[in-house]
């Protein structure tokens, strides 16, 4: 009788929560509205400029020009300097390149050598200009930015390689960690090439498959940055030829036993800088060996550029000894207005992800009449006469704006503006800003390879962007990851509308075991009740050989994800989560249908929905299952 009374009020219990739950359920939220599509006029003619029509998203269009070689001027760098006999060709390429900001319509020509290079190169205010490497090699030694372009306009780049001099510092090693017998808190790293057992090679740790050595292991991942952390190692000592014996604090005492890429640096600066309102600028067919950081920074208001034909990745000359690349992102673009084309590029081995698309962000600490004080990173820039708009605390997007007069930096390190008119009290502490005009929308990327690197494939915080007949294979963390991400270092993401994801393969990605794809927003490691997110649709992609799950969406309205082809395969282990994706709690206006799963052995193993909302739950699962079985 005791039980029976038990389950009855469990019952009970079980029914008024169901009840709740739809009653919240069946709150009707409608689609967002149809965004303005983007399609801009013509260029004008121009004798020294030809240009590209970029089809984007939606029936978008916008247009990328670049300097026709046939009208330029033709001026050999030789006749600055520039010399492969030289120990340093930095003042004699900056001299170059000062003669074309003084003259526009110059075709700089390279004879096919290797310089040497030891400083910064800056092209400022160079116009209608070509920039022919013809093959030649920059092998370079200079850790922070190494060439930056700034307010230039109709330049192109090409034909140029960029190589990292290794003989000064090497980039990485690949080790095997040990654990001292008897020694507490004792490793040894013993390193396969004995040249590279040195103490400055520790800064990043990374866990990596020791068959193929590529940074993550295989459902597993270890990493520690010494560089952020460096409190963790107490001595290093050369106990051989090839070996480092390490005391630590007791962090890495489950580092034994495993194969690691270690570094000597990361986020050292980068290869190339494109700031300051650069605009209608080609980098096309180079080469990018390695770096002490990023490969690529687009930031500043510059906008309608174009990456194409790019390589990154080790030396192929080299890649028995060399096994990374760039030591952050290959390709960085915050605080750019936008119009870009990502096409036919190769990125692979460097330290973070493929490409970081984000404009920055505010988390504002206080609001006193007129002035905001927040916390951005870099990414963020609002100047004098520039639009904020708001977003309440719950990343909810407001109709309030309003237009900076003053901008300045406050002695803790935060920021602060002073706008022309008082705030509204609904704008308080724990809401958020951004600029307006400059969210680094309309985006293609098309035709690329990314591959075996330590982080996220591509990272889409921006809206308008389009993603197609790209290869991912064997991406550490996720493929994609469309978020917001504010956690105190960076400030990233305003929110999201309009992507496209389609016709791309997905093979053996996320190898530690994270979704292929996710969705969602991090304010300081947790989500919000927000739709941050819209209209992104997921179409006719083929994932294959997955590790975790297949995605994990949130705060997201209008989420499409039909007509792909999903292969768990036998790569990697069987487990609970394979396969699977989860729709969280903050998900409206959720499809999924026509999808093919050619492997399951039943429908729980390869897809749950989990949400506030039944009728999610019900949507997707059925239509899921109308797709698995050929239904239409």
């Amino acid at each position: 009788m005791k039980f029976f009374k038990t389950a009855v009020i469990t019952v009970c219990i079980i029914a008024l929560a169901a009840g709740s739950v739809a009653c919240a359920a069946f709150r009707k939220v409608s689609l967002p509205e149809e965004r303005t599509v983007l399609v801009e006029p013509v260029p004008e003619e121009n004798e020294l400029r030809g240009f590209k029509a970029v089809d984007g998203v939606g029936g978008s269009r916008f247009y990328i020009s670049s300097p026709k070689e046939q009208s330029l001027k033709t001026v050999p760098v030789s006749q600055f300097g520039v010399d492969p006999e030289n120990e340093d060709n930095t003042e004699a390429l900056n001299s170059a390149f000062a003669f074309c900001a003084e003259n526009s319509g110059i075709n700089l020509m390279f004879d096919k050598a290797v310089y040497l290079v030891s400083g910064a190169l800056e092209m400022k205010n160079v116009t209608d200009a070509l920039i022919n490497g013809n093959g030649a090699t920059i092998l370079y030694d200079h850790g922070s930015s190494l060439l930056s372009l700034r307010h230039c306009e109709c330049v192109k780049i090409c034909g140029l390689t960029f190589e990292w001099n290794w003989d000064k510092i090497p980039l990485s090693a690949i080790a095997r960690a040990v654990n001292v017998k008897g020694e507490k808190n004792t490793l040894d790293f013993v390193f396969d090439n004995p040249e590279y057992a040195r103490e400055d090679m520790l800064y990043a740790v990374s866990q990596c498959d020791p068959e193929y050595v590529t940074y993550g292991g295989r459902g597993t991942y270890i990493e520690s940055y010494d560089g952020q952390n460096p409190e963790v190692i107490k001595s290093v000592t050369k106990i051989g030829d090839d070996t480092l014996r390490v005391v630590h604090n007791g962090a890495w005492a489950h580092f034994g036993g495993n194969s690691y890429i270690l570094r000597s640096t990361a986020y050292g600066g980068s290869l190339i800088d494109i700031y300051e309102a650069c605009r209608d600028i080609t980098l096309d067919s180079l080469k990018l060996y390695g770096g002490t950081g990023m490969g690529i920074i687009v930031g500043e208001r510059s906008s309608h550029f174009a990456l194409e034909n790019i390589f990154i990745g080790p030396d192929p000359e080299k890649d028995d000894d060399h096994f990374t690349s760039l030591d952050a992102d290959a390709v960085h673009i915050s605080d750019s207005d936008g119009c870009f084309l990502i096409e036919n590029c190769d990125f692979s081995r460097q330290g973070d992800d493929d490409v970081n698309i984000n404009s920055g962000i505010g988390f504002i600490h206080s609001v006193s009449g007129k002035t905001v004080v927040f916390e951005a990173d870099g990414s963020m820039n609002l100047e004098p006469g520039e639009t904020a708009v708001f977003r309440d605390k719950n990343f909810n997007l407001t109709d309030i704006t309003a237009v900076a007069e003053k901008c300045e930096s406050t002695q803790d390190g935060l920021r602060q503006v002073t706008f022309s008119e008082d705030l509204p009290k609904s704008i308080t502490k724990g809401c958020f800003l951004f600029n307006r005009d400059n969210t680094g929308s309309n985006y293609v990327i098309r035709n690329n390879y990314f591959h075996e690197h330590r982080a996220r494939g591509l990272l889409l915080q921006t809206s308008d962007g389009l993603v197609e007949n790209n290869v991912f294979y064997k991406t550490t963390h996720n493929a994609i990851k469309i978020i917001m991400d504010i956690n105190g270092v960076w400030h990233e993401g305003t929110g999201a509308d309009n992507i496209v994801v389609r016709n791309n393969k997905f093979i053996e990605c996320s190898v530690i075991g994270t979704e292929i794809i996710e969705v969602g927003t991090h304010l300081l490691d947790k989500s919000n009740g927000s739709y941050a997110f819209t209209n992104i649709r997921i179409e006719d992609n083929e994932f294959k050989d997955i590790c975790g799950n297949l995605m994990v969406v949130n705060n997201v309205n209008g989420f499409v994800f039909k007509g792909n082809t999903v292969t768990l395969g036998k790569a990697f282990r069987n487990d609970l989560g394979k396969g699977r994706s989860y729709f969280l709690a903050d998900c409206v206006n959720v499809s999924a249908s026509d999808n093919i799963f050619t492997d399951a052995s039943s429908l729980s193993l390869v897809h749950i929905a989990r949400s506030n909302s039944p009728v999610v739950w019900l949507r997707v699962n059925a239509a899921i299952k109308r797709g698995k079985d050929g239904a239409k």
